[in-house]
């Protein structure tokens, strides 16, 4: 019987079948939205047990793949069109990263988690912690490389706002390495039933998984800032405090959004990105005489109907300026009222 041939075989099927249940698995979990908490993934464990599991040279395709098919699968613009989302670059990236520490230290991982003892539960749980943190700190970074004006106090309210989906990301990652990889890798390690790679892994084949993940490093940095996306796993956008809240009364229906203010937004200019995220029709006219722009309709309801006019405040204050020449920092409040006005 020709072993090697088996062994072959085997890795394609191994290959394969990772790839399916992680990009059916991320459809199902984040697409489909049958997460139990926010957050919770299977794309970190799989790459740790592709890692285990396969050779290293085709091992860090188990995430990249997955990433790549779910992403295709749930909609989000990966490598197409002028939408290009350049996070996903970070994400791959950081799942590359993850495989490369895997994949280097594959021997000392597969001894720690060969057994089924109250220790081993521990170093599993603790390295889907270890695992998460370093994604997370990664990919953070890419949002605020990517997204936000290159400054500590941005940097910090990046992180600061990624706190709650990191920790969800850690429970999941404890959830799943002591649910999943350490019942598999003591059953691989104790049972012939699958047939582990036991040969030492040569520098030469450590070397293409280190220059691929190098180079998804370069590229994930080629980006630079743009429009905050409209998927994400991480979004300051879902912090009231990092983001202007925008709730817009109208006649007899509400819309409520929150937008992430660059430098010199104005209340009319995030009015015009929230138009243009909720699909609702916003009119306005110049006026010299006031040097301002005043609104005429949000989404179709004009001034002037009934005796009523759009009255916007910040905070629950009137400003008494224009809405183009309010200028809004994050972590404001701006409610447009269709209303009566006093004359």
């Amino acid at each position: 019987m020709d072993y090697k041939k088996m062994f072959d075989i085997q890795q394609i099927m191994l290959l394969i079948g990772f790839i399916l249940i992680g990009a059916i698995g991320r459809y199902v979990l984040f697409g489909l939205g049958v997460q139990p908490f926010p957050n919770f993934e299977i794309i970190m464990v799989l790459t740790f047990l592709a890692a285990m599991f396969l050779r290293p040279t085709i091992a860090f395709l188990v995430p990249l793949f997955s990433m790549i098919f779910s992403d295709i699968l749930i909609g989000n613009p990966i490598f197409v069109g002028s939408q290009m989302n350049k996070i996903v670059l970070f994400t791959y990236s950081g799942f590359a990263i993850i495989a490369l520490v895997n994949i280097l230290k594959r021997d000392q991982l597969r001894n720690a988690l060969g057994k089924l003892r109250l220790k081993n539960i521990g170093i599993a749980g603790g390295l889907g912690v270890g695992f998460v943190l370093i994604y997370d700190v990664w990919t953070n970074m890419g949002w605020w490389y990517l997204m936000y004006p290159h400054n500590t106090t941005t940097l910090a309210a990046v992180f600061t706002a990624g706190i709650p989906f990191m920790i969800y990301h850690m429970i999941s990652g404890v959830v799943t390495f002591i649910a999943i990889a350490l019942p598999i890798m003591v059953i691989a390690t104790n049972k012939d039933i699958i047939r582990l790679p036991t040969t030492p892994i040569k520098t030469m084949h450590k070397i293409p998984v280190a220059l691929l993940v190098i180079l998804l490093i370069g590229l994930s940095f080629s980006g630079t800032a743009m429009k905050v996306p409209q998927k994400s796993e991480v979004w300051l956008e879902h912090s009231e405090t990092t983001s202007v809240t925008v709730v817009i009364d109208g006649d007899g229906w509400t819309i409520s959004d929150n937008v992430f203010a660059y430098a010199d937004d104005t209340a009319f200019t995030i009015l015009q990105r929230c138009s243009k995220r909720n699909d609702f029709v916003l009119e306005y006219t110049f006026w010299e005489e006031f040097d301002s722009i005043l609104i005429d309709s949000i989404n179709n309801v004009e001034n002037g109907k009934d005796g009523m006019y759009w009255q916007y405040y910040v905070n629950e204050d009137i400003p008494m300026i224009g809405s183009d020449n309010y200028k809004l920092e994050n972590g404001d409040y701006v409610r447009w009222s269709f209303e009566e006005v006093p004359w």
